[in-house]
């Protein structure tokens, strides 16, 4: 092996090191992964809509539509930036970074072409308000209590 005829004090110990620096990320990302996959979209029951493409679940977190088929006024709920739920529903469902959302937020709101959607600081919070606000969406972690099964919506 050439790396051991070059360096040969060096060879022995970046192997070790490399595999235990793979072996760490690996593990902080796969429960990333597995907490991505938990998150369910979650509407009020008002809202007569069981089965969601990831198109229109994009399109109602950016602001994109702001109506359901029906004609009523979509009211979204999302968790702060900084909650790693949030996060995680960005990248995962939206295909997108929380900032990227953001921004898009903000030039909806600042031209005067919808409103920004309602933050909440915790899942509970969240699905209590989706819960008791008609034509509401969210998110939360699946395992979260509140939402009822027929409040969940799946995504094709």
């Amino acid at each position: 092996m050439i790396t051991k005829d070059i360096y040969p004090m060096c060879a022995n110990r970046v192997w070790p090191f490399s595999y235990f620096i793979f072996a760490v990320l690996l593990l902080t990302l796969l429960p990333a992964a597995a907490k991505a996959a938990d998150i369910v979209v979650i509407v009020n029951q008002t809202v007569k809509v069981s089965k969601l493409t990831a198109t229109e679940v994009r399109q109602i977190f950016t602001a994109r539509q702001q109506y359901w088929s029906d004609g009523s006024k979509i009211s979204v709920f999302v968790l702060d930036a900084n909650s790693p739920v949030h996060q995680a529903f960005c990248r995962e469902q939206l295909k997108m970074f929380p900032y990227q959302i953001e921004r898009l937020w903000n030039q909806i709101t600042f031209s005067g072409q919808g409103d920004p959607p309602t933050k909440l600081n915790s899942q509970s919070e969240l699905i209590e308000a989706v819960l008791s606000t008609p034509g509401a969406i969210g998110y939360a972690l699946d395992d979260t209590p509140g939402p009822q099964p027929e409040n969940k919506v799946e995504i094709e």
